[in-house]
């Protein structure tokens, strides 16, 4: 540990020397007529600095020691769980089921499907470096015409193209979110359906409308709006069309999770902006429905988190028991090492913008 703390104050060692400067007469075998032109103010400056810098480092230790304890717990218990789980057969099956990737493959198997907008690059005002703004509707035709060259089923259907059709993709999302995601008529959804969120999933279709029907959560929330918005095809993936959603709530009815009911509080929450999206197989079925994914942990009642988890903590319901559940909480380590080692080299880099009389004649 110490080494490692070591290592991480001498990789910063040379900026804070140059950041602070030379060294000030105060804490060197300089004749005694430089100390009485010392400022105060600077001498201030300088003990500050050092006292924090020394506290700083004493934290990334305590940091530091309290992630090796906790990752040695953990570690320890994944393997005993992983051992009890290997002999007794007790397997998660959700562990064992592959999120679905994409159906559709296009810039991953041909990247010159892209098209780019002129003098779009990286710096220079986009004058200089790769183009970094796609061309949406070139690129769309392009993977549209390569989609239906390699993926002929769907051609086969009676939905009038879903590939790269958008009218035809936000339709159909609206009339699954129409029907309660589908949770109302399950007919919209694949065999192969799953329900994927940052947390939870992939949900089976039968897990899915389980999941849905204990929640009751038109129950709880009969005025409740989602507030969908910005239907956009995926260019890249023309059977999938994304949107977003700031959804409002106020809880009216009993809500269960679980075991666990929760009355009626009569409060209202808005949640922060999440990203969703659907994909939809050559039957114009949802085989894949993923959300949840917040976009801006600052806004919203929920601190940051979307979802079932955002409402119950909007509203104050519980505190969950997972940390999946609550919301974000920097780790230890990267206090530690992205925070507090960086906040000693800018307090050292603060340090040395002071500007005094009495400083200019202690650097001389």
């Amino acid at each position: 540990m110490v080494l490692l703390i070591v290592l991480s104050v001498n990789c910063c060692g040379d900026e804070i020397k140059a950041a602070a400067g030379p060294i000030p007469a105060f804490f060197t075998n300089q004749p005694s007529r430089h100390i009485a032109n010392i400022s105060v103010n600077m001498v201030f400056a300088y003990v500050r600095t050092v006292v924090s810098t020394a506290g700083h480092i004493s934290c990334v230790c305590v940091l530091f020691g309290a992630n090796l304890v906790v990752s040695v717990i953990d570690g320890t218990a994944r393997f005993i769980v992983s051992v009890i789980s290997t002999c007794t057969g007790a397997r998660i099956e959700q562990d064992y089921r592959a999120p679905h990737s994409e159906r559709i493959r296009t810039f991953q198997n041909d990247n010159d499907l892209i098209v780019h907008r002129p003098n779009t690059g990286a710096a220079d005002g986009g004058k200089s470096g790769p183009n970094q703004v796609m061309d949406e509707e070139a690129t769309l035709q392009k993977t549209v015409a390569y989609a239906k060259e390699q993926y002929p089923e769907y051609n086969n259907n009676n939905n009038n193209d879903i590939i790269g059709n958008e009218a035809k993709l936000i339709e159909l999302a609206k009339n699954l979110i129409c029907n309660e995601l589908g949770g109302d008529d399950p007919s919209l959804l694949a065999e192969d359906f799953q329900f994927l969120f940052p947390v939870v999933g992939p949900l089976t279709k039968s897990q899915f409308i389980e999941a849905f029907t204990n929640f009751n959560v038109r129950e709880a929330f009969p005025l409740a709006s989602a507030n969908f918005y910005n239907f956009r095809i995926d260019p890249l993936e023309p059977n999938r069309i994304w949107m977003l959603s700031r959804g409002a709530y106020e809880h009216l009815g009993t809500l269960c999770l679980g075991p666990s009911k929760f009355p009626a509080t009569n409060k209202r929450i808005c949640l922060p902006p999440q990203c969703f999206s659907m994909s939809f197989d050559q039957n114009g079925l949802c085989y894949k429905l993923t959300g949840g994914y917040n976009v801006d942990r600052s806004a919203g009642d929920t601190q940051g988190l979307g979802g079932m988890f955002g409402i119950v903590t909007g509203l104050g319901l519980m505190k969950l028991p997972f940390p999946e559940g609550r919301p974000w909480k920097r780790s230890l380590m990267w206090e530690a090492f992205s925070l507090r080692v960086p906040q000693i080299v800018e307090d050292w880099k603060a340090l040395s913008r002071v500007k005094s009389p009495e400083r200019k004649k202690l650097m001389s």
